[in-house]
């Protein structure tokens, strides 16, 4: 089986370069109306930003809007509106599930009180549901956009980004293999651990 290569590292001397944070997602909406109102007044979320243009970049991009929302903590949630673009088809109930935006609250109080006020403004929302290190409810907006509110049950450690190393690494070896599994997965992490362990004690 492959093995993963190490994480490249800058050369000596460049300057170390992060990002911070999230400036701002964006996503399509056929519902200018009902997505304004559902942010800005189930939400709560201040409308900032919008810009019109005729055409981007190439000849056949459409005339648009784009507007924005503030979410908080220097982050945004933008949409645009193309002119005569027809709407698509929605995913497939696991695509919509999966690709989902997950908004922070610190406590269970305030994860209550979320989700009392969504049920105000007519909006379905799940019981929260503990996973992993997180307490999270799920409703859509009115782009058939799965969002999430949710908060710690627990820090962040570094063991946790130990494992979380172990676990993608393992994975990119099986991804690359004949049959990828979970259990696959499993038996390649297992390696891992124990060739490290083993180069430990030596």
């Amino acid at each position: 089986m492959a093995t993963a290569s190490p994480p490249v590292r800058p050369p000596a001397g460049s300057p170390v370069l992060h990002v911070d944070g999230v400036d701002h997602l964006a996503f399509v909406t056929w519902k200018p109306r009902a997505t304004v109102e559902f942010y800005t007044q189930a939400l709560g979320l201040p409308l900032v930003h919008a810009i019109t243009a005729t055409g981007w970049v190439t000849e056949d991009y459409p005339d648009f809007v784009h507007f924005f929302f503030d979410m908080g903590a220097g982050n945004r949630i933008a949409f645009f509106y193309y002119f005569g673009l027809p709407q698509e088809d929605a995913p497939s109930d696991l695509m919509h599930r999966s690709r989902h935006l997950a908004f922070h609250v610190d406590t269970e109080e305030e994860l209550h009180a979320w989700r009392e006020r969504l049920k105000s403004h007519g909006i379905r929302v799940t019981r929260p549901l503990a996973h992993e290190l997180i307490e999270s409810i799920y409703f859509d907006d009115p782009n058939g956009i799965q969002l999430e509110i949710t908060r710690p049950l627990r820090p962040m450690t570094e063991i946790d980004a130990r494992d979380a190393e172990l676990t993608v690494r393992a994975l990119a070896d099986v991804a690359e293999s004949p049959r990828p599994s979970v259990e696959a997965l499993w038996r390649r992490k297992a390696e891992l651990i124990r060739k490290e362990t083993e180069g430990a004690g030596r």
